[in-house]
């Protein structure tokens, strides 16, 4: 394997963290009905273009690679191990390994501080595409018209129109503000492990000291399961739908 460089691993991180500054917690659209109620256009005023789990679980890939990258350059060097345990992952590891844990881990806890939170001031009346929503007033349309309509005069049998104006409806349109942020306790769950994680780095790092040395495929496959502990916690993934953006509100 090619070993790589250091320059490549801050490049791969500062992806992880352009990632991070895509999160969002909520998409506004606009939608418009016709005088039946059917829908007519959806525009969204405020986009989500990535869900927080998504970006989430590309900023765990990028940590995974990162971490698997720097084992391959350090695979040589240092001899002193530490004991790794969090969660039911343990591992004796090496103190560059160690390293590159800590970093994956402030990564980590830059991510899990700045995971959009679910709002409770809102009070959800909908879903959109499985999420919690809050469908505002429809707001109808009105246009003034003009009817011509015939009448008799009184001394004749001349029949005669007079114009009537009326206002006719054209349709309708509605906010809906959709709630992309994770529930409090969720967040606080996560808030718990990263915490852990970090002091479990830090304890490791402290015991490195004369231990056997342990290669690479250890740190793959302890940086592989930290990765899946923090893909179970997040909301599961959306399934891929046809539509995407045109998809509306349930229950509408």
């Amino acid at each position: 394997m090619v070993q790589a460089t250091f320059t490549r691993q801050k490049r791969e991180l500062a992806k992880a963290a352009s990632w991070i500054e895509r999160l969002r917690a909520h998409e506004i659209r606009k939608i418009s009905f016709d005088a039946e109620g059917k829908k007519l256009t959806e525009t969204r005023e405020t986009y989500v273009d990535y869900p927080p789990e998504e970006v989430a679980r590309q900023v765990l890939g990028i940590v995974v690679e990162v971490v698997r990258q720097h084992g391959a350059r350090q695979r040589a060097n240092g001899k002193n191990t530490g004991r790794f345990v969090w969660r039911g992952i343990e591992a004796d590891l090496t103190v560059p390994q160690l390293r590159a844990l800590k970093e994956a881990h402030a990564t980590l806890a830059t991510l899990v501080q700045k995971l959009p939170r679910r709002n409770p001031k809102v009070v959800h009346n909908t879903t959109v595409d499985g999420r919690p929503a809050f469908a505002g007033k429809m707001e109808e349309t009105f246009e003034q018209r003009v009817r011509y309509k015939p009448y008799e005069e009184d001394a004749t049998t001349r029949v005669r129109t007079y114009e009537e104006h009326y206002r006719e409806k054209v349709g309708a349109s509605q906010q809906v503000e959709i709630d992309y942020g994770l529930e409090v306790r969720r967040i606080q769950k996560l808030e718990e492990m990263v915490t852990d994680l970090g002091t479990a780095i830090q304890v490791a790092i402290d015991e490195a000291n004369g231990r056997g040395h342990e290669d690479d495929p250890v740190l793959s496959k302890v940086i592989d399961s930290i990765s899946k502990v923090f893909d179970d916690v997040l909301p599961p993934r959306a399934p891929s739908s046809e539509g995407g953006a045109g998809a509306g509100p349930s229950g509408l």
